[in-house]
């Protein structure tokens, strides 16, 4: 059975107002006591009401779609939404990129507020620690007729929405193989703990190194910020101990340039010495010096994927390959 949509007389009547005093507290107005305020929002917030001002004007126009983002700035997220823009103009229809908040909370009214304008597809093109929290609105928004599409999300939270990604077990087990065979006894790892696809590949290169006869239990795990700064952090670290690692595997190429800015600060050569890697292959990757090995990924390929998924009627997930770059960070180059 198809739910009712929840409607502006429906948030009066339990909240024991009329509806034009609702709308001046959803749609903005005359004002009204904080009293009166915060109990019409929190009955709004109960049933789920979004509001249908930009709706109404709106209504019919099913040709507009927003890309969630956390940080546009950073490669793989702007190369994905480039893609997702350029695809959408050749599919005649419009994409905007939209920043979502930091915290949960301020995720969530995001999204409430773009139902509101009811787009034609919401893509999750960010990495999101909680799903569940966020998962009730984008189900919402997929029962009123939208399209929800993620990138990238390993969230248990986002199961069941088409979804584009990369074979990352693959990857990292291409990339551990590779790392094994280079003979180093003393590998290391710096990761972001809160972030859930971080994370995963460092399980994943984990589980591979111990089919290699390493033992998970010996390798130190460095935690980092999303930054190179606290890469450069981390790896000064590793090195204070009292036998450092011949062998770093960074799990993006972010942390990884990190590792070697901090090598290379500690004069400690590269790979003579300690070995690097990262995944991604971001620009960076090949102007570094040494050059880093790491793996490379299709972030446009991802948002076009994206974009044809959120479009389509009967949408498949899609799992993109990886490609190992061996570079001069692990082997040596004349």
């Amino acid at each position: 059975m198809t739910q009712r949509t929840v409607t502006l007389h429906d948030v009066a009547r339990i909240a024991g107002v009329s509806a034009s005093t609702a709308s001046r507290v959803l749609n903005g107005g005359a004002p009204v006591s904080e009293a009166l305020r915060l109990r019409v929002l929190a009955v709004a917030n109960s049933l789920g009401y979004v509001s249908n001002q930009a709706a109404q004007a709106l209504r019919g126009r099913r040709t507009i779609l927003f890309v969630l983002v956390s940080d546009p700035r950073t490669f793989p997220i702007a190369t994905q939404a480039a893609a997702i823009e350029a695809e959408a103009r050749t599919q005649g229809v419009v994409a905007s990129v939209v920043m979502v908040g930091g915290e949960a909370a301020a995720r969530v009214q995001t999204i409430r507020t773009l139902r509101s304008l009811r787009p034609a597809a919401l893509i999750v093109a960010y990495t999101e620690p909680h799903g569940e929290v966020v998962r009730p609105e984008l189900t919402a928004y997929r029962d009123e007729g939208g399209r929800v599409v993620v990138l990238g999300n390993t969230s248990p939270g986002f199961a069941g929405f088409p979804s584009v990604s990369h074979d990352d077990r693959a990857s990292v087990t291409s990339l551990a193989e590779h790392l094994a065979g280079l003979g180093r006894r003393r590998p290391a790892i710096v990761t972001v703990p809160s972030s859930p696809l971080l994370e995963y590949r460092r399980q994943v290169m984990l589980d591979t190194l111990a089919t290699y006869g390493t033992d998970p239990a010996t390798v130190p795990v460095a935690p980092a910020d999303l930054t190179s700064a606290g890469a450069r952090a981390a790896t000064r670290r590793l090195l204070a101990d009292a036998v450092p690692p011949d062998l770093i595997y960074a799990t993006n190429d972010v942390l990884a340039l990190g590792v070697l800015d901090a090598l290379h600060d500690a004069g400690v050569p590269v790979p003579d010495v300690i070995a690097v890697a990262g995944h991604d292959d971001i620009p960076l990757a090949a102007d570094a010096t040494p050059g880093l090995t790491t793996v490379a990924l299709d972030f446009a390929g991802a948002g076009q994927a994206g974009l044809r998924l959120a479009l389509s009627d009967d949408p498949q997930d899609v799992v993109l390959p990886g490609r190992l770059v061996v570079r001069g960070s692990t082997v040596r180059t004349q």
